[in-house]
């Protein structure tokens, strides 16, 4: 059972438009999905990342234990700035002390698979997929 976490449609917290990303949480799967549904400016994606740590953090010492999937089958790629700042956020060493056991993301284009494999240079184990239910179920396998 996923619990819905949140959603916004700015970085500044209004939510006059439609929602930018979902954050859902399952629980019993120590499951957390970040959907991407729309691209994200550098700013909008560091609120992204505090309310997703946010998430994290809800797992109490189950932290570490936990799965993250980065679903951005919605969008075809991220602003060149944005993905600078996701790599220079999971290199941090307070975001390290929080990684998930796996990562997977969705890409459905060319282009934001290279987006990814810049960020698997900090963490090469990041697993890319082309539909959610196949990230998911690598996510599930010990």
């Amino acid at each position: 059972m996923f619990e819905f976490l949140g959603a916004n449609s700015c970085y500044d917290g209004s939510m006059d438009e439609a929602p930018s990303y979902r954050i859902e949480v399952d629980r019993a799967r120590k499951l957390l999905i970040l959907t991407a549904l729309t691209m994200h400016a550098p700013e909008e994606s560091a609120w992204a990342g505090e309310e997703l740590r946010a998430a994290i953090q809800s797992f109490g010492p189950d932290i570490g234990q936990h799965v993250t999937l980065y679903d951005g089958s919605a969008i075809p790629s991220l602003p060149t700035a944005t993905v600078d700042q996701i790599l220079r956020t999971l290199d941090h060493p307070a975001v390290r002390a929080i990684w998930a056991r796996k990562v997977a993301f969705v890409a459905t284009t060319a282009t934001a698979r290279l987006q990814i494999k810049r960020l698997q240079h900090v963490r090469p184990d990041i697993a890319v997929f082309d539909t959610r239910d196949a990230a998911i179920a690598w996510l599930m396998e010990r």
